[in-house]
This record gives C-alpha cells, sequence and structure tokens, in this order.
C-alpha cells in the first residue's frame, strides 16, 4: 500500500518540481566550489533547500524536511558569512544533496524515506555547531557474527 493513497498526482508534481531544483543546485554546487564566497549562489541553494523542505513538510516527508532544514541552516550560516566554505565542508554538502537525491527515489516509489545516513547529520549539525567537520565517513556496515 502506498503511504501516499488519493495523493499521488501532487507527489508526482512535487517530485518533478523538486528534481528541476535539485538538478540546479547541483550545478549551483559546482559552480560554488569555483567562487565560494558568492552570496547569489549562496542564496539561490538556500532557495532551493527550503522550497524542498516545503514541499516535503506538506507531503509529511518528515526524514526529507529534516536533512533538507539542517542543509538549508548551514547555507543560511553560509551566505551570512558564519561559516567558511571548505573542501571538507562542501564534502558535507555533496553527502547530504546525495541524501536528498536517495529520499526522492523512495518518494518515486510511493514510500516515506527512511533517515539520512546518521554520519551525515552529524556532520551537518557538527558544522552548525562550529565544528568543522572533515569527510564524511561512509555507513557503518553491520558486522555479521563468526559462524560456528
Amino acid at each position: 500500500m502506498s503511504d501516499f493513497a488519493g495523493m499521488e498526482d501532487l507527489l508526482q508534481d512535487f517530485l518533478q518540481e523538486a528534481h528541476d531544483l535539485l538538478s540546479d543546485v547541483d550545478n549551483k554546487l559546482v559552480d560554488l566550489e569555483k567562487m565560494p564566497d558568492d552570496r547569489g549562489l549562496l542564496n539561490d541553494i538556500f532557495r532551493g533547500f527550503h522550497t524542498v523542505k516545503g514541499g516535503a513538510g506538506f507531503l509529511n516527508a518528515a526524514e526529507l524536511v529534516t536533512l533538507c532544514h539542517l542543509t538549508e541552516n548551514l547555507f543560511d550560516r553560509l551566505r551570512n558569512g558564519e561559516l567558511e566554505l571548505t573542501p571538507e565542508l562542501m564534502d558535507v554538502i555533496m553527502a547530504a544533496t546525495k541524501g536528498v537525491r536517495e529520499m526522492f527515489g523512495e518518494l518515486g516509489q510511493m514510500v516515506l524515506p527512511q533517515p539520512a545516513d546518521p554520519n551525515v547529520i552529524a556532520a551537518l549539525q557538527g558544522a552548525l555547531n562550529g565544528q568543522m567537520p572533515g569527510a564524511v565517513p561512509p555507513a557503518t556496515p553491520v558486522e555479521t557474527p563468526p559462524a560456528p
């Protein structure tokens, strides 16, 4: 059963608009790596995450809202000059953007997204708390007990 019974058309409209927004964000992120102080780019990327967050909230996709909200807050701090864009921070941003894309895939299958990678969430929260993140570590693998 779909998590979006009766809302399929609305979900498809959201996914199309959000996909277009995220493609635009991807292009702007490439530009931002070359021009990290460009306030116009920072504002545009902030608005992209803000818009996706709003649509996700309307659809009750809480996990997507959380990831977009943290990323949006990060861009708010960048555009206000409270944080500096570093290669390490860019890695965190790229990991967050990848997480948003993965959540779009889940929504495309008519199910609510699973929580984002906890390493990405922790890196975003750390950056927002003034702890300069290192590279985002890969997801922690589940250990298989040894065979008897």
